[in-house]
């Protein structure tokens, strides 16, 4: 009887890699520009009034305490949820939200309420934010993460740069309602871009199936080198947040400045952020760390100037300094992420990192509110300046040690 041999089946030619969406990359990070640009257009108009309207410290705290608290208690949930659920669902739900959240900012000019939705305002964010920052991975591929991080983080910068002059010429002329109808329409055209964007994570994908599977436990603290950096970041922005509570009283009332010379202030701090996250993306023989030392440096050195300025006017190029070192920072941060956190955790990641940078400078703005009525705004900036230098030598001892422990052992004799 004869017998047959089957023939081997020819293996199918391995599946070609997904073009990278660089038109995806250039949509999110239009979104983000305009997504910061709006949200600090109405905290500037919002902070003036408190100011003009006599509310003190406190008031300006607790306003910042609100954009900044929801996203550290709320990150064990947003960051499972943007590891869950479909991104696009999620950007457009959310952004509706927020746009409804600031119309109705603009029917009451009590502070206690406009702190209440801000409370709700910064909860939308802190479940947008983690897809917003893991998404260029999926969109590109992590070999071409750098340049997509550079180009989110330096368009969304852009965004921020010329929000608060903007906010501090409308508040001067029209009071504080076009502010906050401008961050309205900047979320709806969020939702539109959201709804334009055809990279998606996790898409038809249920809690359940999302949640499911043999994936092996992550947890980003098991990395030090990642726990290190998110740890000098929450102390370093701490410090960085203490002057933000203090800033308007320091250029309104010390040095009698006016709402536009404040305005002008808080945009220096954002024209910094441009070129340095320019600069993480040319500056390719420097280390990871390297740039980070020396983005810290730039942030506590920043802080040190302000304190020791003779005018408002000088205050200008240390806020850039200090803006500078925190666009390098925040762009720096977000590669490192996106690079060595697995794409199934990367939602879970970039939460724990908002946790950490919003953990930190909740404390500053407490600390901030306080430190007002002990000793004068100079001598705080001194004070926090000091303290960012502080933790940058302790970041540089355990990055010193961490390399000394995984040197290789000198070779023994044969």
């Amino acid at each position: 009887m004869a017998t047959t041999t089957s023939l081997p089946r020819a293996s199918a030619p391995p599946a070609a890699p997904p073009r990278p969406a660089w038109r995806d990359v250039y949509i999110l990070a239009g979104l983000r520009g305009l997504s910061f640009a709006g949200d600090i257009v109405a905290a500037t108009a919002i902070t003036l009034l408190l100011q003009a309207n006599g509310a003190g410290s406190y008031a300006v705290m607790a306003l910042l305490l609100a954009a900044s608290v929801p996203p550290a208690l709320l990150s064990p949930v947003t960051g499972k949820v943007a590891d869950r659920f479909d991104s696009r669902k999620l950007i457009v739900t959310v952004a509706s939200l927020q746009a409804v959240i600031c119309l109705a900012m603009t029917q009451t000019s009590s502070p206690p309420l406009l702190i209440a939705l801000a409370v709700l305002l910064s909860s939308g964010l802190a479940f947008t934010h983690p897809v917003f920052a893991g998404l260029p991975g999926s969109m590109v591929g992590k070999e071409n993460v750098p340049r997509a991080a550079a180009i989110s983080q330096t368009t969304a910068m852009a965004g921020m740069v010329i929000a608060p002059v903007v906010a501090g010429l409308l508040t001067a002329t029209f009071g504080v309602r076009i502010p906050l109808v401008l961050d309205a329409a900047s979320f709806v055209l969020v939702v539109l871009g959201g709804l334009a964007i055809k990279t998606r994570l996790h898409k038809g994908r249920s809690s359940g199936a999302a949640a499911s599977g043999d994936q092996p436990a992550y947890r980003i603290r098991s990395d030090r080198f990642l726990r290190s950096v998110l740890v000098i970041s929450g102390a370093v922005m701490g410090a960085a947040s203490i002057i933000n509570v203090l800033i308007v009283f320091y250029v309104r009332e010390t040095f009698g400045a006016s709402e536009q010379m404040y305005g002008l202030v808080m945009s220096a701090w954002m024209v910094g952020l441009v070129p340095g996250a320019l600069l993480v993306r040319r500056i390719k023989r420097f280390r990871h760390e390297t740039i980070l030392i020396g983005s810290f440096l730039c942030i506590a050195l920043g802080i040190l100037g302000t304190g020791l300025a003779p005018n408002a006017w000088w205050i200008i190029p240390f806020y850039v300094l200090g803006g500078l070192g925190n666009g390098a920072q925040a762009t720096v941060t977000h590669i490192l992420l996106n690079l060595r956190v697995p794409d199934t955790h990367r939602g879970r990641a970039f939460a724990a990192l908002g946790a950490v940078s919003n953990t930190g400078p909740a404390a500053g703005y407490l600390l901030g509110g306080v430190v007002l009525h002990f000793i004068e705004p100079r001598y705080a900036f001194l004070a926090a300046g000091a303290f960012a230098l502080l933790n940058l030598v302790t970041f540089v001892g355990g990055l010193r040690r961490s390399a000394d422990e995984n040197a290789a052992p000198a070779p023994s004799g044969a």
